[in-house]
């Protein structure tokens, strides 16, 4: 069976949804999945992209209701018999990255390398020595994410996401699955090398996370990789 390849969007910027459509196609030249879109903003907003299933966020049952990024965890599984990646609207893919090929190809995790430990809550439960961003990560088949939203989530998400990330509510999300994805007994990690973080500059790379772009009206590095991949006709 296919793996999955999961993409969750909420209300953004034009340029945030145009991202979105880049970073499936750029994944798709290097990988095969099934394209799976899960939103909670308005339909419309979306309706440009024609691959894959859709996956209304805001019509599942929740027992606490998600805020911010803890969207990403609504539904914790698409499939639990299958390779299932999660991935950030804002990352778009320049080359293949060793560390997905191993992750579909063993028993293990896939996680992304960070620039801190912003884990919210969470921060005790998270080893020492790991910067996790969770821009990017897989679970294998039978990885039951489900358990760790029921055990450690049995109240409200907490806003503590502040300042320029305000946006995103709450940093609980990514302490959450660095907590379960790290506890596996084997897991690859997404070097910080290969997928680089362009929130103020463009830095060139295999793929590359443009963070603030859902929530920026200009994103300059962005606006610049846009202009240097359009066609130019004679």
């Amino acid at each position: 069976m296919l793996p999955i390849a999961r993409w969750t969007i909420g209300p953004s910027t034009p340029a945030g949804y145009e991202c979105l459509r880049k970073s499936i196609d750029s994944f798709l030249k290097f990988y095969e999945a099934e394209v799976v879109i899960c939103h909670n903003c308005p339909p419309e907003t979306i309706s440009h992209i024609c691959i894959g299933d859709f996956i209304d966020q805001t019509k599942l049952e929740h027992k606490i209701k998600p805020i911010g990024v803890a969207w990403k965890l609504y539904p914790p599984r698409i499939d639990v018999n299958r390779y299932e990646i999660q991935i950030d609207n804002d990352i778009v893919f320049e080359e293949e990255i060793p560390e997905i090929s191993t992750f579909l190809n063993n028993d293990c995790t896939l996680l992304l390398q960070g620039d801190s430990r912003t884990y919210g809550r969470f921060e005790r439960y998270v080893p020492e020595g790991y910067e996790i961003n969770s821009g990017i990560y897989g679970m294998p088949p039978e990885f039951n994410l489900q358990k760790y939203v029921d055990f450690y989530c049995k109240k409200d998400w907490e806003l503590n996401a502040h300042g320029q990330h305000e946006q995103s509510k709450t940093f609980d999300e990514q302490g959450l699955v660095a907590l379960a994805l790290l506890n596996y007994r084997k897991h690859a990690i997404i070097p910080a090398t290969s997928v680089t973080n362009c929130e103020h500059e463009l830095v060139q790379s295999k793929g590359m996370h443009f963070i603030g772009l859902n929530r920026r009206p200009y994103h300059r590095p962005f606006a610049l990789y846009r202009s240097q991949t359009k066609k130019l006709y004679l």
